[in-house]
């Protein structure tokens, strides 16, 4: 043979040999097409649902119904008796996944099945170490197409409050999960006034306002950076009068009043059955009461998440209140919404095989 053509054919196909290597991960192009995304996208609900389409429970059959029913996956899963448990397939191939929601942070167990006619039912092995995810409330495993390719996508936000998406995908090769990767998103946010509760001819309310927004910037601020917040801030550093400064050492723990586990948020008359609860009563995961100062005059102020128990949801609540903090001495109350405005940055890696 030509050893110039020999060459050629040896260049080509470690030419070849690089491109088939450095073949951008499902997680990359992922990030590619977000990054394109118009800032609006990032606004939605579900932000990915142009890439990622999640399957569907599986179809009806006699398969399903025995995955459904299996005391074998039944037992590995600790799930219920009382109800079938739920089956995805991988689009196009044997494979399904079992699982079971239990518990008030909605937790997931699975397992993964090969299910082939006429062979007993095996498990798989996750791509992913499943039992260092933490598969509960805001995060889950589920069949889908990413990029219109069959895939295993395990992920969500990383908290009730992150306006993030983390996500780990391996793709499905027709034998065996191939490709395995991450992406994580982070988004732009802004903080909006979304409704104010006030006693007619109230005189702080519009002032308030002001001092509540910084309040809630702050906050969510200190959150973020997990420190204390700092109540000096609000004032140039200086103290509150007799009256407030009593009623913070010690807080008024009774039921109803600022010390309480769910402090309350007075909505002065408001119809409470148009008012989303999750929006408009304090989470007890982290409220922060401290002295505020509005125009000529210190209160106490109660800031957090709004939501249900331990559950937080998207608003920032702020309430002032009169010494000492009974729900009768509430002065205004302001709801902060916090939404995503768009794409900060997008980060993918390889994950081990």
């Amino acid at each position: 043979m030509n050893k110039a053509l020999l060459a050629g054919l040896l260049l080509a196909g470690l030419t070849g040999g690089f491109a088939d290597a450095a073949e951008p991960s499902m997680c990359t192009r992922l990030a590619d097409e977000a990054r394109r995304a118009p800032p609006a996208t990032w606004a939605q609900a579900d932000p990915l649902s142009v890439w990622i389409k999640p399957s569907q429970p599986a179809k009806p059959s006699p398969t399903v119904a025995a995955l459904a029913n299996d005391a074998r996956w039944r037992s590995l899963l600790g799930a219920s008796e009382s109800q079938p448990m739920g089956v995805q397939q991988l689009d196009g191939a044997p494979v399904y996944l079992i699982d079971e929601f239990a518990g008030t942070a909605h937790c997931q167990s699975l397992v993964l099945v090969e299910a082939q006619p006429g062979r007993p039912p095996r498990q798989l092995k996750p791509p992913f170490d499943l039992e260092r995810l933490n598969l509960c409330t805001t995060q889950s495993a589920a069949f889908a197409r990413v990029l219109g390719q069959p895939a295993f996508v395990v992920g969500g936000a990383p908290s009730m409050t992150s306006p993030d998406l983390h996500y780990r995908i391996a793709t499905w090769t027709g034998q065996g999960w191939g490709q395995r990767c991450s992406v994580k998103l982070r988004r732009h946010t802004a903080m909006t006034v979304a409704q104010r509760f006030c006693p007619p001819s109230s005189e702080v309310c519009d002032a308030g306002e002001l001092v509540a927004r910084r309040l809630a910037q702050a906050y969510e601020a200190a959150r973020l950076a997990g420190r204390p917040l700092d109540a000096r801030g609000f004032d140039g550093g200086a103290r509150p009068d007799a009256a407030v400064a009593a009623a913070l050492k010690p807080l008024l723990a009774e039921p109803g009043a600022i010390g309480d586990m769910n402090p309350p948020f007075p909505l002065f008359g408001a119809d409470e059955k148009g008012l989303d609860p999750m929006l408009t009563g304090f989470s007890n995961a982290d409220p922060r009461v401290l002295p505020v100062r509005v125009g000529a005059r210190w209160w106490l102020a109660v800031v957090g998440r709004a939501g249900v128990g331990w559950r937080e949801g998207d608003a920032l609540l702020v309430a002032l209140f009169a010494p000492p903090g009974r729900a009768a001495d509430g002065v205004a109350s302001y709801q902060f919404r916090i939404g995503p405005t768009g794409l900060r940055d997008a980060v993918t890696a390889d994950e081990p095989h």
